[in-house]
């Protein structure tokens, strides 16, 4: 029996409101997330970057590595990531950042973030085949080995240069592990002169950060000037790690340069260190609660009966 046409009416507006429920209740489109790989050394696994603070009720605290910090400075941003910096790095730069490189490429990422990768492929007191260094010249042939691993990763890169620790001779460096000023410049211009032909690879100027920090104890982001306090410096006493607040400005400028390196949408997020040592400070977790006061005595006592 055929429907009349009211009947007919009903029923396709029904259908209409089920429909437009449904479409209601379905969720949100996920945000893109994007694969990111950390390779480097100690700076990028967040040695000694441990935020402390003192509280009524005890101490709190909370450690971060770069990509902590970079996912504070750009919340917004949805990654997915795997971290081989290690600490250790040091002891066999060239071994070691092979092995780094190897399994950032097989985490196939969208980006790499490389901080301090080629850092002890120019630092350190040892030659490219792991022996004891005779030279500042083998310092540049072992430059050459990191560039190499970088040339195998085809995602983008965001790389450091090479930046100026003669503070840390003393502290956390030897004198043999200091390279000379004049090495260390060639070593730039040869990073430079590599990156430009590259797409892919964008350089962090950690060479005029680290400038800035010794000559005006200060650094500055994106035109904003983090200035040190003495609960937040930007560097630790080895003046070679970055304290919270500088690891907080480091990300900032990482989480720029990676938004646009992997060409994320704009979601209105605008890295800024302020904000995210903020954010890191509400991370932080108690570590040692503050000692229980003992009752005053004589408030505690019962009352005369004289």
């Amino acid at each position: 029996m055929r429907a009349t046409r009211p009947a007919f009416l009903v029923a396709l507006l029904a259908s209409l409101t089920l429909h437009a429920s449904a479409w209601a209740q379905a969720p949100a489109a996920t945000a893109k997330q994007f694969r990111v790989a950390v390779i480097g050394a100690s700076a990028s696994a967040g040695f000694g970057c441990v935020y402390r603070e003192t509280r009524d009720d005890g101490e709190y605290a909370a450690s971060f590595r770069l990509i902590d910090m970079v996912k504070l400075a750009c919340p917004e941003l949805s990654l997915v990531t795997t971290d081989v910096s290690s600490g250790f790095f040091f002891l066999k730069p060239v071994a070691n950042g092979a092995q780094a490189a190897k399994r950032a490429r097989e985490f196939k990422p969208d980006c790499v973030l490389a901080l301090d990768f080629l850092f002890w492929y120019c630092y350190g007191d040892d030659a490219p085949d792991g022996k004891a260094l005779s030279g500042e010249a083998q310092r540049l042939e072992k430059l050459e080995a990191g560039l190499k691993e970088l040339e195998s990763i085809e995602a983008p890169i965001l790389v450091g240069d090479l930046p100026d620790m003669t503070p840390a001779v003393g502290k956390m460096l030897s004198p043999t592990q200091m390279p000379a000023k004049d090495t260390l410049a060639k070593a730039n211009a040869r990073l430079a002169e590599w990156a430009k032909p590259r797409a892919n690879v964008r350089v962090l100027p950690l060479a005029s950060m680290q400038r800035q920090l010794m000559e005006q104890n200060a650094l500055e982001i994106d035109g904003k000037k983090l200035t040190p306090t003495k609960d937040l410096p930007l560097l630790q006493r080895d003046a070679l790690h970055p304290a919270p607040l500088g690891m907080a400005g480091l990300a900032c400028a990482v989480a720029s340069e990676l938004k646009e390196a992997v060409h994320a949408p704009d979601d209105g997020c605008e890295p800024e260190p302020g904000q995210t040592i903020e954010r890191a400070r509400g991370e932080l977790k108690a570590s040692r609660r503050a000692p229980q006061k003992r009752p005053d005595a004589a408030a505690s006592a019962p009352p005369s009966t004289k």
